[in-house]
Parts: C-alpha cells; structure tokens; sequence
C-alpha cells in the first residue's frame, strides 16, 4: 500500500544523514570478560595491564599493555599473551536487528513469482563481521499491524535496519505512527530511496530492496553508526588507484557510489543494482557532487568495500 511520495525537501545530504544517525550512537557500557583466545574484534573496556614482564616490548609488570578503548588485532593477542593476560573486559557488541519486509518474501510464494530475501541476510554477515551482534528476523508482509509488532518487538535492540522499504510505502506510515521518520531519502546513487527513522531514541535505517542500493546504505550509513555504538574505530577503506575503461556518468545532484571491476587493463563500471552487479565487484568508486563523473582513461581510488574491519 503506496502512499504520497515525499517532497525534495524531505532529501538530505550524506553528510547530514551521517549526524544525524550518529546523534543516537551512545557508546554501549555493557561489558564481558572473555577469553583471549576470542577477542580479536572487540573493544578493550577497561586497560590491559601486564601480570608478567615483556622484556623485549619494555614492558614491566603492571604497566599498560592497550589502553581502553583499543580494538584488539591478530598481532595483539601474542603480546597480551606474554605479558600474562589470559582474559579481558571487554564492551558488548552492539545489538543490530535486521528486519526484511515485503508481500513476495513473506508469503512464500511459488513459481515465477517466488523471491528469495538475500538483501537483510547479507548485511547480517556484514554487521557480524564490523563488530555487531545480529538478530536477523524472518521477512514480514506489508501489514500495518505486521511491521508495528516487528518494529516494536526489535526496540530492545541498539538499532534497526529495515530492507525494503521506500519513501510512501506502509512502513513508513507505521514508523511515523511510532516515532519520526528524520528523512526519507538521502542524497546518494543507488539508494537514494534511502530513509532515516528514530522511535524511542532508537535510530532506524531503511534501505530500499535492491541489493546494490542496501549495500551503498549499509557501508556508508550503518557501518559508521555500529561502530559509534562500539566505540570503535572507523577505519577507512584500502584503495588502489587504476585507470578507468569506460566513463562514468554522475548526478550531480547527488554522491554517487560506482560497483566496478577490476583487472589488469583497468577498472569498467558494472550496470545493474541487482545481486549479480554486488558481488562481481572488486571495488567501488564514489563521485562527488557537483561533478558529473570521471571520463574513460581518468585515474581513480577503487575502495575495497569486502574489507570488513
């Protein structure tokens, strides 16, 4: 059930969008204590301190080994191991709830009109890996009551994503039921479909259904806003500079995120914003606004959107 679509003045820049998500992010203060041998990932609580002499690191028996406030590496857990340290307090991943939405997906429909939800499961496999603890729900029809029981039910979580939702749809009109729908679409391409929710201080992402455009959302929206929550460091991307074959044509109205392939004679722009398009990509460009795309022959810094950390 479609409704108004929102006007331009409902758009906001990437930038903004970023703030405002950010705005909810409230470093998570729940902690554990675990193991070293799994706490590659996660977010030092507290400063590890030595029990033993590190001699060739100079480090002495009760000094700081990381302070708090440190992401723990591979190469980390060897020191920490030789200074004595068997076990850290460390902060909880932050809780991510991911909810699919639509008729085809949650009916179980057979035939040429079967669909199978790839979009949610796959930002799952993302958040797990960049430090977050998912809850990946079973897709739900678009049912006014439906999406306000599963709306509701995620509010435990720190944040939500919803998958296939777009400006005028039922989702919206449930969230603006429960809270504030912040923007309804934000100025990137794909996804400009893109929306911002908050219901009772929880900050809620909504990605349209393409897998293209919920992957451009996801990385430049729920990444930064996870490790917000995380209190973890935002690492940028690798990227490698490579000649482009062919040229890209841009909005300048808008920031535009290019899915590409790489190999020896350069880097050619993908079509589509399908699955196939996401995951033949060796690297994405992005396209300012303002500008209306770089031509075939221009250098450009391909970023490695699979580096997960």
């Amino acid at each position: 059930m479609a409704g108004a679509s929102p006007t331009d003045s409902e758009e906001c820049s990437l930038e903004t969008a970023r703030r405002q998500l950010g705005s909810y992010a409230v470093p998570v203060d729940r902690t554990d204590r675990i193991p070293l041998s799994v706490a590659v990932g996660r977010v030092l609580a507290t400063d590890a301190t030595a029990s033993e002499q590190v001699a060739d690191a100079a480090i002495g028996v009760d000094e700081t080994v990381f302070e708090r406030g440190h992401q723990i590496r591979p190469a980390d857990v060897g020191l920490l191991k030789a200074a004595g340290v068997d076990e850290l307090l460390v902060r909880q991943r932050p809780q991510v709830g991911i909810l699919p939405t639509g008729d085809e997906l949650a009916q179980h429909v057979s035939g040429a009109d079967a669909r199978t939800e790839t979009a949610g499961f796959t930002l799952a496999q993302y958040v797990d890996r960049w430090g977050g603890k998912v809850t990946y729900r079973d897709p739900v029809a678009d049912d006014p009551p439906a999406l306000r029981m599963a709306v509701q039910r995620d509010l435990t979580r720190d944040m939500l994503v919803v998958t296939g939702t777009e400006p005028g749809d039922t989702l919206r009109e449930v969230v603006r039921e429960l809270g504030d729908v912040v923007a309804d679409r934000v100025a990137i391409s794909p996804g400009r479909e893109t929306g911002l929710a908050v219901v009772e201080n929880r900050p809620i992402l909504l990605l349209p259904e393409s897998a293209v455009a919920a992957r451009v959302g996801a990385l430049q929206l729920l990444r930064p806003l996870l490790k917000a929550f995380g209190d973890a460091p935002l690492t940028p991307h690798p990227t490698r500079t490579v000649p482009l074959t062919d040229g890209i044509d841009a909005d300048p109205s808008l920031r535009t995120f290019v899915p590409l392939a790489v190999d020896e004679d350069g880097a050619t722009p993908l079509p589509g914003t399908d699955i196939a398009t996401a995951t033949r990509a060796d690297g994405w460009v992005a396209v300012p606004e303002g500008t209306a795309g770089p031509a075939a022959g221009d250098s450009v810094d391909v970023e490695n959107w699979d580096y997960l950390p």
